[in-house]
């Protein structure tokens, strides 16, 4: 009795052994199966500035139209128009922001010509009518993706409270001071987007905060799709030249 009591003492510590033995396997690759889902989900949403909930991933619908009129007032609505990134001054992000400075080159070649894009401004000139800190705000999109490519806020006094905002969520700026006029520039960098608020004085020596938001690889995608049909369009020509004669 007592050896097979002993027999069947051994095959239950080796079927709980066999089940903890299990239950770590398992535990071990739910845990690592958990952190790719959050790896690739951090990878797909990634961080992004925001104004009035639109990020470097929304998308403009008449849904999200319809709630900035509500928020803003009306809009004026300009379709097939130039892309300048250039702000404060002529030269500005040529000294300071040379990346920017060459996305906008590309965006405005050849120069001297006026380089129109497949984008949707809106503009909103009577914000301060809605009681919010702005007097003007511009959004553009690609009307390719309807994604944002470009925001700007103009303010005054109120802009003050603006930047604390922004720094109370994105931290403190690196700074940039204006070496060719009064004034500075504060900036935050994520994922290769730039936020960047430039304070002045109007002509009564009024305080004046300018906030842009480049939503960069946006605007890199308009690049690459202008070109994909730059590049369709050619062969199109060439085809029916060969077909003419």
């Amino acid at each position: 009795m007592s050896i097979l009591r002993t027999r069947k003492f051994h095959i239950l510590a080796a079927v709980v052994s066999v089940s903890v033995f299990i239950s770590i396997v398992v535990f071990v690759n739910f845990g690592k199966k958990t952190d790719m889902a959050e790896t690739h989900s951090a990878q797909t949403n990634p961080e992004s500035f925001a104004f009035f909930n639109l990020g470097v991933d929304s998308e403009l619908t008449d849904t999200v139209r319809d709630e900035l009129k509500e928020k803003l007032g009306s809009d004026a609505v300009e379709r097939w128009s130039t892309l300048d990134l250039n702000i404060n001054f002529k030269g500005f992000l040529q000294k300071y922001f040379k990346e920017l400075d060459e996305i906008n080159q590309r965006l405005n070649n050849p120069p001297g010509e006026r380089v129109e894009h497949n984008i949707i401004k809106l503009r909103y000139r009577y914000a301060r009518i809605k009681k919010v800190p702005f007097e003007y705000v511009e959004f553009v999109f690609s009307n390719y993706t309807k994604k944002p490519l470009l925001f700007k806020i103009s303010s005054t006094k109120e802009g003050a409270f603006i930047v604390d905002t922004i720094k109370a969520k994105y931290g403190e700026p690196a700074v940039v001071n204006w070496e060719q006029e009064e004034g500075h520039s504060l900036y935050w960098q994520k994922n290769k987007s730039f936020l960047i608020i430039s304070i002045g004085k109007d002509r009564y020596g009024n305080p004046e905060y300018h906030t842009v938001i480049f939503f960069v690889p946006n605007i890199q995608e308009l690049l690459f799709t202008e070109q994909q049909e730059a590049q369709r369009r050619e062969e199109e020509i060439r085809k029916k030249a060969k077909t003419a004669f």
